[in-house]
């Protein structure tokens, strides 16, 4: 696909999203926190969420998938292109909203691997088959998250059933009221992530859109892995109790503040190393772009530490929102008033300094909240801490430099050496 064909796709999923951000995303924490702490009311929440997630969320969004699909044309793409993305999302919360979360938070590894193996699986090769083999563009794009969703639905349904227990309303009640005050945190996590794009749209150019897309996409690699990570250590901090931190949390923040930085370095390097014989020389731009984003993505992972204190540990959703809004207004206002003259670089510079914002934010609702977290606790990791931003700081070097410069070998040959040095002082270091 060329940058232009990219771009298109890229604001047709980044816009798609938003269904599930708001309409299933939400109901994440509370599935998390109802499966890993069991209890009496466990069971019915999680059958009320289920029921939700597997069959209320895909019949609403199939009518409104064929109401769009007679409009002419939306941002530059056909409706009935918007309708089979809209059907696709409508089948992803049964995986990706309840059914691989309850896996995780009861420690369930067969049923992980079969629900996230099948569908990374069925993602690469319909993409393969639809856009690569086929060629048919943003169709086959459509189409493929269309055949993946509901293939994976099929499985999460299969797999996890729903508990016996009917839920009463009481518990309906309970489910709404923890649920509502993340609507609006989820809406702007997705804003965070994705609404450059169709914002970019507005004022700039597809090939534009398209080089932030793709830089935007190397940089989510890091995101993917910090995320995946810190999902496998939830279940910790929903049994975590104050003042913190007791042993569920004590180790796990200890790799959270090294992974977050180390990660991001990684990919960097990755992609300096590999990404002039793999991507064509049209998207060479948006490595610098990557490198800007990976800083972006270690503050995102550094946001989850004070943000599982607040939501799991302590069960205070509410405020989120004011942590992911703030990151997530100043990304809208930069890219309205700088996109159209900066372009995709003043973009992945607003992007980054919204990731920044929202990690500053976070920490400062665990201080108002008076939660008691001794975060001297974790002092004696500085010197790793101190390797690892080092470590980040040459790979986005490297990243800067001409493609395969010697600056550029260089940058990331010193960066892998602090990343092991990093890794190396976090296994060892007393916290």
């Amino acid at each position: 696909m060329s940058p232009e064909q990219y771009g298109a796709a890229s604001m047709l999923a980044a816009a798609s999203v938003v269904v599930t951000t708001v309409v299933a995303a939400p109901l994440i924490q509370l599935v998390v926190r109802a499966a890993a702490r069991g209890g009496d009311d466990g069971p019915a929440l999680l059958y009320a969420t289920g029921v939700y997630c597997y069959f209320v969320v895909p019949t609403a969004v199939a009518v409104v998938a064929v109401a769009v699909a007679f409009v002419p044309e939306v941002l530059g793409v056909a409706g009935f292109i918007w309708a089979i993305e809209l059907l696709a999302i409508g089948f992803q919360p049964a995986t990706f909203t309840f059914a691989m979360w309850v896996a995780r938070a009861r420690e369930d590894l067969r049923r992980f691997v079969w629900l996230s193996s099948t569908s990374v699986l069925l993602t690469a090769v319909s993409k393969l088959v639809f856009v690569v083999v086929l060629q048919l563009g943003v169709v086959g794009w459509a189409i493929s998250d269309l055949l993946s969703a509901a293939l994976s639905a099929a499985l999460a349904v299969a797999l996890v059933r729903l508990p016996r227990t009917r839920p009463t309303s009481t518990h309906i009640r309970y489910a709404v009221r923890f649920t509502l005050p993340l609507i609006p945190h989820s809406a702007a996590l997705w804003a965070l992530s994705s609404l450059s794009r169709p914002a970019m749209a507005a004022v700039s150019s597809l090939e534009q859109v398209g080089l932030l897309a793709f830089g935007l996409n190397l940089a989510l690699i890091a995101g993917l892995v910090v995320s995946e990570c810190n999902a496998a250590v939830l279940p910790h901090y929903a049994r975590e109790t104050f003042p913190a931190p007791t042993r569920e949390t004590m180790g796990v923040v200890r790799w959270q503040l090294i992974g977050a930085l180390v990660v991001p370095a990684l990919v960097a390097c990755g992609v300096a190393v590999t990404g002039k014989w793999i991507f064509p020389e049209a998207y060479w731009p948006a490595f610098y772009l990557a490198g800007v984003l990976l800083v972006g993505q270690a503050a995102f992972g550094l946001y989850f530490i004070p943000m599982n204190y607040l939501t799991q540990a302590a069960g205070l959703p509410r405020y989120s929102v004011l942590a992911s809004g703030a990151g997530a207004a100043l990304i809208l206002i930069s890219v309205l008033i700088f996109g159209q003259r900066y372009g995709a670089a003043g973009v992945a510079y607003a992007t980054t300094a919204g990731y920044l914002t929202m990690s500053a934010m976070a920490l400062v609702l665990t201080r108002t909240h008076k939660l008691v977290i001794q975060w001297s606790s974790w002092r004696g990791l500085w010197p790793g801490i101190l390797f690892a931003v080092a470590a980040l700081t040459s790979s986005v070097v490297a990243l800067a430099s001409p493609v395969h410069s010697p600056l550029a070998w260089t940058s990331c040959g010193v960066s892998l050496v602090l990343i092991a040095a990093a890794t190396q002082f976090a296994r060892w270091a007393v916290v």
